[in-house]
């Protein structure tokens, strides 16, 4: 579906901030806007309206999923626009005695205001539980929510931000890997509650060394661990962390230990865990795992090795500050 030029005319007002439902933005915000949505869109200091409605017109013409829905990129980019953090910020700059005119904002408002604009189209935008905005074609019943996100190739700043994060997990630590990268990554993706266990206790972690929870749009929520190893996992046989033995052992484990919820207050099982590598995870070692477990336990494992971390992180990390891990001084190298 093509959204028509009078269309994506209204939206661009309501991107800037020009639409009095909307929040307005200045040129660095709508850079940020854009990056939020995945989009190496940068501002380059013209006419804010015009510039965004050019942008706009360049998605529409891209490639979507349904044929009853916006492009992938401008349905990302709509569901962006009610990030009710954005209306909340611009509302408290605005309570300043300073501000002249000030105008308060609200999602439910603006969210009426873009449906009234796409009515025509058949069109119908809504929030889910979590606040998120998805769009449902309101004759075929086509819903954004129920599509998966494609991938698109990568920015050149993902590319660069790849390679750091490429840098990083080879002299980062096991923890620091959980930790300061994982962490961040299952929280931007929706998870709740993303605890790392850390190695102080491993007799407590029972081939957990993550866990979190998702909450689907039924209101239900299903439970995650993660299995994280900094080396590759192979099948030569080999002892230690790389042996893929260790690994299903602790999957095992995993699988038939309950966690605690401290949201309700009880014990649940878990429904799928991750096995992720920093390094490669082989062929051989994903098949004779597979092998290794029974009909009902092999449902549960989500394999996830460097190069598919490193091309979701370089997305979704994007703005993500990497140090390097800090270098330990001996006394030998104190000058005094």
């Amino acid at each position: 579906m093509k959204l028509t030029e009078r269309v994506l005319e209204k939206l661009a007002e309501m991107v800037v901030g020009d639409h009095p439902h909307f929040p307005y933005r200045s040129s660095y915000y709508i850079t940020g806007f854009f990056k939020r949505c995945g989009l190496p869109f940068v501002h380059d200091g013209s006419t804010r309206r015009i510039w965004v409605q050019e942008r706009l017109t360049e998605l529409n013409l891209g490639t979507s999923q349904s044929p009853d829905l916006p492009s992938d990129d401008l349905a990302r980019v709509i569901s962006e626009l009610f990030d009710s953090d954005d209306f909340d910020r611009y509302n408290e700059r605005n309570s300043d005695p300073g501000v002249r005119n000030p105008r308060t904002v609200t999602v439910e408002a603006a969210l009426e205001s873009f449906n009234k604009l796409v009515a025509k189209s058949g069109l119908v935008a809504y929030l889910d539980n979590s606040g998120r905005c998805h769009l449902r074609n309101s004759g075929t019943g086509a819903n954004s929510a129920s599509l998966t996100q494609q991938t698109r190739p990568l920015s050149t700043e993902e590319i660069g931000q790849r390679q750091k994060l490429s840098e990083y997990l080879d002299s980062a630590s096991e923890d620091e890997f959980t930790e300061r990268v994982l962490v961040p990554l299952f929280q931007r993706q929706g998870f709740h509650r993303v605890s790392a266990a850390g190695h102080t206790e491993k007799t407590l972690e029972f081939g957990k060394d993550l866990w979190m929870k998702f909450h689907l749009p039924t209101g239900h929520w299903i439970y995650f661990c993660a299995q994280i190893k900094k080396d590759k996992i192979d099948s030569a046989g080999s002892s230690g962390g790389k042996n893929v033995a260790t690994v299903l052992n602790q999957a095992r484990m995993a699988i038939d230990h309950p966690i605690f919820d401290p949201d309700t207050n009880r014990k649940v099982l878990l429904d799928h865990i991750f096995i992720i590598s920093a390094g490669e995870i082989t062929r051989a070692a994903r098949e004779w795992l597979v092998g290794q477990l029974d009909a009902g336990q092999r449902r549960h494992i989500i394999f996830m090795d460097r190069e598919e971390f490193l091309d979701q992180a370089a997305r979704i990390l994007l703005d993500l500050r990497i140090d390097p891990p800090p270098v330990e001084i001996a006394d030998d190298d104190i000058p005094f």
